[in-house]
């Protein structure tokens, strides 16, 4: 089944994400042998109703058991938002999405 995680480009206060992309994208080969990465655009509106756009990377791969993958991917997503200015990290294990604060 298709497991994802976005994580920003540039963190909220700036900083590049590119370190911490990378560490990601190995974690998700380790696990499941491969990833894909693209391109892509998020979007969120704050409590005031502003529209924020964020450059993101959407990691990519492919698990076998959803239970594991779940909690793997909850385990990178809490290591991301430790290592980030983000106030949550979006995943989807097999088409169920989650968001981690």
């Amino acid at each position: 089944m298709k497991v994802e995680l976005i994580i920003p480009a540039l963190d909220n206060d700036g900083s590049d994400n590119s370190a911490i992309i990378e560490k990601n994208i190995a974690e998700l080969c380790k696990l499941y042998g491969g990833a894909t990465v693209y391109d892509a655009a998020g979007f969120w509106i704050n409590e005031a109703g502003r529209l924020f756009k964020d450059d993101v990377k959407v990691l990519v791969s492919a698990a076998t058991d959803k239970d594991s993958a779940k909690a793997q991917l909850r385990e990178l997503a809490k290591d991301i938002l430790a290592a980030t200015d983000q106030e949550a990290v979006f995943l989807s294990v097999g088409g169920e999405a989650e968001i981690i604060e």
